[in-house]
């Protein structure tokens, strides 16, 4: 072989190496893929919100609440309350949930407390003895405030009240 020939091959074998490290356009990069199911959150509930049985006050508005923080019931006006009939409850809700989670927890009247004469009577100011968000409980109870004008009508008044849990 000539020596030209021979420069020509290795000029022809040295272009096609560096065309080849050259003519990269693209690299690729790789990451791991993890997921992890937990367990859904679930809430029962047991017991009522019950006020009890009382009376209207004598002029005005009247107040029944019931504390879930320390299980008590309070009347605005006292004489409201009738001691021989001081029964009173608060519902237990129970949260089954995963283990390391929290969970948030809202409350909301579903419907007003009524009889079945269409009379309604005022449920607000709901409460929970425990956080709004960040709970860990397995359980918690809830309470509230009703308002009883001294023109209400006597009678058994239900209604409902919706509790909502959802992990954070």
């Amino acid at each position: 072989m000539k020596p030209t020939n021979m420069k020509k091959i290795i000029l022809i074998a040295l272009l096609a190496v560096t065309g080849n490290s050259f003519a990269q356009t693209s690299v690729d990069g790789t990451a791991d893929v993890n997921a992890e199911i937990v367990k859904p959150i679930s809430i029962t509930s047991s017991g009522k919100l019950d006020f009890g049985s009382f009376t209207t006050p004598e002029t005005g508005s009247g107040i029944v609440t019931i504390n879930p923080a320390d299980d008590s019931r309070n009347f605005s006006a006292t004489d409201m309350e009738i001691t021989s009939l001081s029964t009173f409850g608060l519902p237990v809700f129970t949260v089954s949930k995963d283990a390391d989670a929290t969970y948030g927890v809202t409350v909301a009247v579903t419907d007003a407390p009524e009889e079945t004469g269409g009379s309604t009577m005022t449920l607000d100011q709901l409460t929970t003895n425990i956080n709004a968000s960040g709970n860990t409980a397995s359980s918690f109870k809830v309470g509230g405030r009703l308002t009883v004008p001294s023109t209400q009508a006597v009678g058994i008044y239900t209604g409902k009240v919706t509790v909502t849990v959802s992990y954070e």
